[in-house]
């Protein structure tokens, strides 16, 4: 009986804790993501450059042309800092994150300012040396 009962506990304390670090993550998560956002929304490439991985890419589809563009680092970056990509606040709508064990997570984003584009957002996200980095950026708008 005394078995069971520590068996029990010890599978609450467990699951208690796995939860606990998933609720952080998400907060960590929620957080970077609401800074990587910011940062291109103000053209803020200094404060953009930390949340991106050496990897990032943007992937853009775009149904009217019924394809794929892909920027990377390099060039999403000039997009910023000249101005063609963001300059306007948008506001995040988390749909959906879900974390593929402790270092990696898929983050669903719906994006809107009035009177722009809706931007439908699933971000690749990793977590390297305890800090999350954006690595891909797919985009679709939505009409």
């Amino acid at each position: 009986m005394k078995t069971k009962i520590l068996a029990f506990l010890t599978t609450i304390i467990f699951f208690s804790c796995q939860s606990n670090a998933q609720n952080g993550n998400t907060k960590d998560v929620k957080s970077m993501l609401a800074s990587y956002i910011n940062a291109g929304d103000t053209n803020n490439v200094t404060k953009l450059k930390p949340h991106l991985h050496n990897d990032f890419r943007v992937t853009l589809y775009d149904g009217k042309k019924d394809g794929t563009s892909i920027l990377d680092k390099k060039t999403y970056i000039s997009f910023i800092e000249t101005k063609k990509f963001g300059g306007y606040k948008r506001t995040a709508n988390y749909e959906d994150i879900q974390f593929i064990g402790n270092n990696m997570a898929s983050v669903k984003v719906t994006l809107t300012s009035p009177g722009k584009p809706t931007l439908k957002n699933f971000y690749s996200l990793v977590k390297i040396k305890g800090n999350w980095l954006v690595l891909q950026d797919y985009v679709t708008l939505i009409p």
